[in-house]
């Protein structure tokens, strides 16, 4: 029998800083930070490419990744269409996640007519436009977790960019475990998601982002 309990259960400090860590890597933070990753830190996927090109390039991904989904959840809110901009039912984030897969898409788009961008890129943004179609499908049978989603997409980028051989092990791994690991207990601590939610999105945004850069 699963273990039932609220954020009632928790000290306030502890709330507070799950409500915190919650917003910070938001699913839709997430997809900007590991393109920022890949960028500006990655020892060898983005090295000759001017800091303007580079920022050019990570303003392609805030603008299609982050600031139209945004903007249609607060349309949606401002409409009275959805209660919340937190999208607490399955039904409110139907259109957000039309519109993100809309915008992950057209991401994916730009970058693969780009000649010189490096194919990681290309493909953390279909892995990115997979997930969220998967997810749409399964959000008619439960409600999968969004930020499971996101942190299991930045460790699939992870592992795939240990396993070419581009980095070694070591500190970008741990820092995706710890951020997997604080993102899922802090969702499970202030959300209604039960450990099926934030797993099963996990193993989503990582198997889209392998499949995706693999494939």
């Amino acid at each position: 029998m699963t273990e039932q309990y609220s954020s009632k259960d928790f000290p306030n400090w502890v709330i507070k800083i799950s409500r915190f860590v919650s917003v910070v890597f938001h699913p839709l933070f997430i997809g900007v930070f590991m393109a920022a990753y890949l960028l500006f830190i990655h020892p060898n996927y983005f090295v000759g490419f001017s800091d303007r090109a580079k920022w050019l390039k990570l303003m392609i991904v805030i603008n299609n990744n982050l600031f139209f989904p945004m903007v249609v959840v607060a349309l949606l809110r401002g409409l009275g269409f959805n209660k919340s901009f937190l999208l607490k039912t399955q039904k409110e984030r139907i259109v957000p996640y039309i519109a993100s897969i809309t915008f992950f898409f057209w991401s994916y788009y730009v970058f693969k007519h780009q000649p010189e961008t490096p194919r990681v890129l290309v493909g953390m943004c279909r892995g990115m436009f997979l997930s969220s179609a998967a997810a749409l499908l399964l959000n008619n049978y439960f409600k999968i977790s969004m930020h499971g989603i996101g942190i299991g997409g930045l460790m699939g980028l992870m592992m795939v960019s240990i396993a070419d051989g581009s980095q070694y092990i070591g500190t970008p791994i741990l820092i995706a475990l710890l951020i997997s690991g604080l993102t899922i207990t802090a969702r499970r601590i202030v959300s209604d998601h039960n450990w099926f939610d934030l797993i099963a999105g996990f193993i989503v945004g990582c198997t889209f982002q392998l499949i995706a850069l693999w494939i």
